[in-house]
C-alpha cells in the first residue's frame, strides 16, 4: 500500500508483530510439552503454509494434500474450522479430502532500495483429493486438484528493485487453477507415477526444508531455476506433464519427468486453464537421483537428504552476447545466436547434526545447502547457491517453534554483462553490467496452535539486481498462516 510516512507505519506494524509473537510464546509455553517430541505431530491440510512439518518430511505443501491416514486423525486439533461436526471424517472415509489454508505477508523496507514502504500480499489455497481406491477399488490410485487465489503488492518490484523476491507468496495475482492429475502407486509405493497438470517444481529442485523461508530465493525452489529456464513451471503454474519415481532401495531413488514446454501457460489471463498442448513449443525434462538415509521414524541415525539432477528444455534459446556470426550482436546489429535448448544442473544436501530426544524426534539442528549451474551464454544465473540452518525447538518449552537462518547468492552471466557493457559503450545507454545479487534471512516461526503460526522475518538484500546502482535494502515484517 502507498503510505505517506512509511518508516513510522512500518515500525509500528513490525513492533506489533513482535509483541504478538512474544505474547503467544509466553501464553502457550505452559501448555507445550517441555520434553523433546518423539514423533512428528499430525499432518493436515493445504498449501504447506500451516502444517507441522519436519525439515525432512516428504509432504509437498506447494500442492497440498497429505495422505488420508495422516489427515483423518486430527481434523479437530489441526484445522481452524474443526471436523465439521464429523463430516470431514465421513468424507475421508468415503475417499474425499478437502483442505485449505490462508497465508499473508506484511513486509516493508525501512532503509535502502529505491524507496521505502510497506506491502501486503496473500495466498489462499484450496485442495481436493479423491482416493480412488476407496471410491472405485482402484488400488493405489488418487485424483488430485487444487486452486489458489493470490492478491497484493510486490515489495521487491515496488520499493526495492531486486530479483530475489522478498515474499515467496507473490506471483500470479489472480484466482488460478493449479494441479489436476492422476497419481498411481505400485508395489507398496516402490513405484509412483503421476500424469496430468503438474509443476516441475513440485518434484525437482524441491525440498520441504525450503518452505520455512519467506524470501523466494529459497522458498519453493532455488529461484535460479525458473529464472534461467523459461518453461520451468513452479507453483502456482502447472502444465501438462508426467513424472515417474522408482525406489531402488529404501533410501535411494531415481526420478524422471517430461512436461509441455509452452512458456506462456502461466499467463494470468488464462487463470491456469490453458489446456492446449502446443507441441511446437518443445518440451521440458528433468531427471534426479537421491539418497535419503534414516527417514524411518524408528531410525537410530539422524536423517539426511542428498540429491542431484539435470533439467533441460528443447525450445530455442537466445544467447546473451553473440550474433549469428559469433560477434557481439550489440556492435554488429545482427540477429542473436540461438541455441537448440537450454540446460542446467542442481544439487541439494541436508543433514540433521544434532537431535533432541531419541529416534523419531524432529527437534534439533539441520543445516542444508543447494546449488544450480548452467551455461553462461544462456543462463542469467550460471551459478547460484543457497543454504541455511533450521533449528526446531530451540527455545525450552517451545518444541514446535522453528528458528531459521538462510542465505542466497546468484552470479549474473558474464556474457550478459559483456552485452550490457557494449550497450553502454556503443549506444551511450545508462546500462550498468550486472554482477551478483545476494540475500540473508533471519526468521522465527511461532507455532501458536497446530493450525496457526506467526513468523517475524528480517532480510538483507545485497547488490539489488546486480548493478550496485540501488542501495542495499533491509526488509522487516511478518508472515501469518492459518489452516482451515
Amino acid at each position: 500500500m502507498n503510505i505517506n510516512n512509511p518508516k513510522t507505519k512500518f515500525i509500528y506494524l513490525a513492533t506489533l508483530a513482535f509483541v504478538l509473537c512474544s505474547f503467544t510464546t509466553t501464553a502457550y509455553s505452559e501448555t507445550t510439552k517441555s520434553e523433546p517430541s518423539s514423533q512428528t505431530p499430525d499432518v493436515t491440510c493445504t498449501n504447506g503454509t500451516m502444517l507441522e512439518i519436519s525439515p525432512l518430511d516428504d509432504y509437498n505443501p506447494q500442492d497440498a494434500s497429505p495422505s488420508f491416514e495422516e489427515a483423518e486423525c486430527g481434523f479437530s486439533k489441526n484445522c481452524a474450522t474443526g471436523n465439521w461436526w464429523g463430516w470431514r471424517n465421513k468424507l475421508a472415509d468415503a475417499g474425499i479430502l478437502m483442505s485449505s489454508s490462508y497465508v499473508f505477508d506484511v513486509l516493508g523496507n525501512p532503509a535502502g532500495g529505491k524507496d521505502n514502504g510497506i506491502c501486503y500480499n496473500h495466498s489462499w489455497g484450496l485442495d481436493l483429493n479423491f482416493d480412488l481406491e476407496k471410491m472405485a477399488k482402484l488400488k493405489g490410485t488418487q485424483f488430485h486438484t487444487s486452486a489458489v487465489w493470490r492478491s497484493g503488492q510486490n515489495l521487491s518490484a515496488r520499493y526495492i528493485d531486486n530479483l530475489f523476491v522478498a515474499s515467496s507468496i507473490y506471483g500470479s495475482q489472480v484466482i488460478k487453477l493449479y494441479s489436476l492429475y492422476l497419481d498411481q502407486s505400485l508395489f507398496d509405493n516402490w513405484i509412483n507415477f503421476r500424469i496430468g497438470r503438474i509443476g516441475v517444481g513440485d518434484d525437482f529442485t524441491a525440498a520441504p526444508i525450503y518452505w520455512y523461508y519467506v524470501n523466494n530465493a529459497i522458498d519453493g525452489n532455488p529461484i535460479s531455476a525458473p529464472i534461467n529456464m523459461k518453461s520451468y513451471t513452479t507453483y502456482p503454474t502447472a502444465t501438462w506433464g508426467m513424472r515417474l519415481k522408482i525406489k531402488l532401495t529404501k533410501a535411494t531413488y531415481i526420478m524422471s519427468g517430461l512436461y509441455n514446454g509452452d512458456s506462456r501457460v502461466g499467463r494470468n489471463s488464462a487463470h491456469g486453464c490453458d489446456f492446449n498442448l502446443k507441441l511446437n513449443r518443445g518440451f521440458f525434462s528433468a531427471h534426479e537421483i537421491g539418497f535419503t538415509p534414516n527417514q524411518e521414524k524408528d531410525a537410530k541415525g539422524m536423517p539426511g537428504v542428498y540429491k542431484g539432477g539435470i533439467y533441460f528444455q528443447t525450445d530455442r534459446t537466445d544467447e546473451f552476447y553473440r550474433d549469428i556470426d559469433g560477434n557481439s550482436y550489440i556492435v554488429t546489429g545482427r540477429p542473436k545466436q540461438r541455441q537448440h535448448g537450454n540446460y542446467g544442473f542442481y544439487f541439494h544436501t541436508e543433514q540433521m547434526l544434532y537431535r533432541e530426544g531419541g529416534p523419531g524426534s524432529t527437534q534439533g539442528l539441520t543445516p542444508f545447502a543447494a546449488a544450480t549451474f548452467g551455461p553462461d551464454k544462456t543462463n542469467k544465473f550460471p551459478f547460484f547457491i543457497d543454504g541455511g540452518l533450521i533449528y526446531k525447538g530451540l527455545i525450552p518449552r517451545r518444541d514446535d517453534d522453528v528458528a531459521i537462518f538462510g542465505f542466497a547468492y546468484g552470479k549474473f552471466s558474464t556474457a550478459l554483462a559483456n552485452s550490457e557493457r557494449d550497450d553502454r559503450d556503443v549506444n551511450g545507454t545508462n546500462v550498468t553490467p550486472q554482477r551478483f545479487e545476494m540475500m540473508l534471512e533471519w526468521s522465527y516461526r511461532v507455532q501458536v496452535t497446530p493450525w496457526l503460526y506467526i513468523q517475524p522475518d528480517m532480510q538483507y538484500i545485497g547488490h539489488p539486481k546486480g548493478t550496485g546502482k540501488t542501495k542495499d535494502a533491509y526488509v522487516l515484517g511478518f508472515r501469518t498462516g492459518v489452516t482451515f
